[in-house]
C-alpha cells in the first residue's frame, strides 16, 4: 500500500510547480517532488528523516496533535537540509489517518532569503546575482545570523565563506579594530531600522592596513540586513596624506617665524662682537674666530632655511570649484563617517563656477574649513558645505556647522597666526585660509555664535579677478539666468 501511495504521488505531483512533501508524522520522508528536493535539499531516501532544530521538534508536534483533530493544520518550522544549512519553512498539511501520513505544501518563510534558492524557470540565482556586483554584499537575517556574502565581501573581509556563514554579525568585526562608542553607534542604528555606518581598521593577508566601511540597513519585507561593504583605504589613505602635507606646510611657516626671530637677536650679537673684537687689544684671539665661525654658520643655515619655507610660485588655470569641493567631500568623508557626521552638499546650478586660480591651493583651502567643521561638532553632528553665485560677478562658498560655536575674543584672533583652541593645533590653518583667499582676490568672513554653530563664508568677486575672462563668464551666467527665468 505504501509504495502505491508513493507511485500515485509521483504521478500525480512530481513535476508540480510547488513544493510538495509526504512524510510520516515521525518525520521520515515518504515523497519529495523534484522542486522541493532541488530548494530544499532534501530528498525520500530510504529511511531519511527530515531533520529540525530543537525548538522545531515541539512545533512539529502540537502540528501533528492539531491535524488528528482538524483537517488542515499549518505550522512554522526551521529544517536542517542535508548540506547542514538551517532553512525557515511553513507547511500546511493534511493527514492521512490510515497510514499516519502528513501530505503538505511548502513555502520559504518570507524572512528568509537563502543561496539555496537556485536558477529554476529561468530565475537567476540569488548568490550568482549579488556575486556580479562590484561591491561587498552580506545578508544577515533578522536573527543575527549570516546567510550570504558575495565573492567581493569575503575577499576584503579575508574569509572563507563556511568561516562566516550561520555566524553571528558580530564576527565581521572581531579581527578589526574600532572605537567602541562607534560601534554602539552602528548597532544602535541597525536596531532603529535606520542606515547604519562604521570605517573599521583591519590588516589584510600581507599586514597591510585596510579601512573597510560597511553601511546596514534592514529590509523588514525580506527580512534581512543588507550590507554593503566597500574599501576606503584609499581615501583614508589621501586624507591622511593631506594631513601630513598640511603638517610640513605649518612646519614650513614655524620655521620661517622662528628663523627671522632668530636672525634678528643674532644680526646684534655679531655686531655686538665687532665692537668688542675693535676695542680688544687680542684682535685675532681664537675665540673670537670660533664665535665668529659659529655665527656665520647659524646665518648660512638660517638662510636655508628661509629659502625652503619660502612660497613657492603656483601654476593657475581655469578651475571649477564644484569638481574641487565634492573632491573634498569625498577626501573628508571617512572622516565624517567615524565621526557619524553628516555633511550636506548644496549648490546652485546656475551657471558653472569657475575662476583662475591654483587647484590645490583652493583644495587646501577648502580642506582646512571643512576639516575645522567637523572637529567642531559632536558626535552625530551636521555640516552644510554651499556653492553658488552670490551675483553675476561674485561666486561664494560657504561651510557651517551646529558646533561649539566662538565667543568674540576668538573671533578677534581666529586670523592671527599661532592663535589656536585645539589642544594640538598649531593656529596656522586658518591662516593659510586667508592666504589662499587672498591670492584668489577673494575676501572671506565669519559668524559665529557660542553654543549654537559656526560659518566661514569665502566670496570669490569676478571683477577684482583680472585673470578671468569675465566677459565670457558672465555672459553664460545670463544666459542661464534666462533659461531658468
Amino acid at each position: 500500500m505504501e509504495t502505491h501511495i508513493n507511485h500515485l504521488l509521483e504521478g500525480l505531483f512530481q513535476q508540480a510547480d510547488e513544493l510538495i512533501v509526504a512524510l510520516k508524522c515521525s518525520r521520515e520522508l515518504v515523497f519529495v517532488n523534484k522542486k522541493a528536493e532541488e530548494v530544499l535539499q532534501i530528498s525520500d531516501t530510504k529511511s531519511s528523516q527530515l531533520q529540525l532544530t530543537d525548538e522545531s521538534i515541539l512545533e512539529w508536534a502540537h502540528f501533528i496533535e492539531k491535524l488528528q483533530h482538524e483537517p488542515t493544520a499549518n505550522c512554522s518550522i526551521t529544517i536542517i537540509n542535508q548540506e547542514k544549512r538551517e532553512m525557515s519553512i511553513t507547511i500546511v498539511g493534511n493527514l492521512i489517518k490510515e497510514k499516519q501520513i502528513v501530505f503538505g505544501r511548502v513555502t520559504l518563510c518570507s524572512n528568509v532569503v537563502k543561496k539555496e534558492l537556485m536558477e529554476m524557470n529561468g530565475i537567476i540565482p540569488l548568490q550568482r546575482l549579488i556575486n556580479s556586483i562590484s561591491n561587498g554584499v552580506l545578508l544577515t537575517s533578522l536573527n543575527g545570523k549570516i546567510s550570504i556574502a558575495n565573492h567581493t565581501a569575503l575577499e576584503l573581509l579575508n574569509r572563507d565563506l563556511r568561516q562566516i556563514e550561520n555566524r553571528s554579525h558580530d564576527c565581521l568585526f572581531e579581527d578589526c579594530s574600532y572605537e567602541s562608542h562607534l560601534i554602539f553607534n552602528y548597532y544602535d542604528k541597525l536596531f532603529k531600522k535606520e542606515t547604519a555606518k562604521i570605517i573599521v581598521k583591519k590588516h589584510d593577508e600581507f599586514g597591510r592596513i585596510k579601512y573597510l566601511h560597511f553601511e546596514s540597513k534592514v529590509d523588514e519585507g525580506l527580512g534581512i540586513i543588507f550590507t554593503n561593504i566597500t574599501d576606503q583605504s584609499e581615501k583614508v589613505l589621501l586624507l591622511e596624506k593631506v594631513a601630513h602635507q598640511e603638517t610640513l606646510t605649518v612646519v614650513g611657516q614655524n620655521v620661517a617665524t622662528i628663523a627671522h626671530e632668530i636672525r634678528n637677536p643674532m644680526t646684534s650679537i655679531q655686531g655686538f662682537l665687532q665692537m668688542i673684537r675693535a676695542y680688544s687689544g687680542d684682535t685675532n684671539h681664537d675665540y673670537f674666530n670660533i664665535v665668529e665661525s659659529e655665527l656665520q654658520r647659524m646665518d648660512d643655515l638660517l638662510k636655508d632655511l628661509l629659502d625652503f619655507s619660502k612660497p613657492k610660485k603656483f601654476d593657475l588655470a581655469y578651475v571649477n570649484l564644484k569638481n574641487i569641493m565634492h573632491e573634498v567631500i569625498d577626501i573628508l568623508q571617512p572622516k565624517a563617517i567615524l565621526s557619524n557626521t553628516i555633511i550636506e552638499c548644496e549648490y546652485d546650478d546656475i551657471g558653472e563656477p569657475i575662476i583662475y586660480g591654483n587647484e590645490n591651493r583652493l583644495k587646501q583651502m577648502m580642506i582646512n574649513l571643512v576639516k575645522n567643521a567637523l572637529e567642531s561638532v559632536e558626535i552625530g553632528g551636521y555640516i552644510r558645505v554651499y556653492l553658488g553665485y552670490k551675483s553675476k560677478d561674485c561666486i561664494q562658498f560657504s561651510v557651517s556647522d551646529e558646533g561649539r560655536g566662538m565667543d568674540k575674543t576668538m573671533l578677534e584672533n581666529i586670523f592671527a597666526p599661532f592663535y589656536t583652541t585645539k589642544e594640538k593645533g598649531t593656529g596656522l590653518g586658518l591662516l593659510l585660509v586667508q592666504s589662499v583667499v587672498d591670492e584668489h582676490r577673494g575676501q572671506v568672513t565669519v559668524e559665529s555664535e557660542e553654543g549654537k554653530g559656526t560659518i566661514f563664508i569665502v566670496d570669490f568677486d569676478l571683477s577684482n579677478n583680472t585673470y578671468i575672462d569675465n566677459i565670457s563668464l558672465l555672459s553664460h551666467f545670463n544666459d542661464s539666468m534666462e533659461k531658468t527665468s
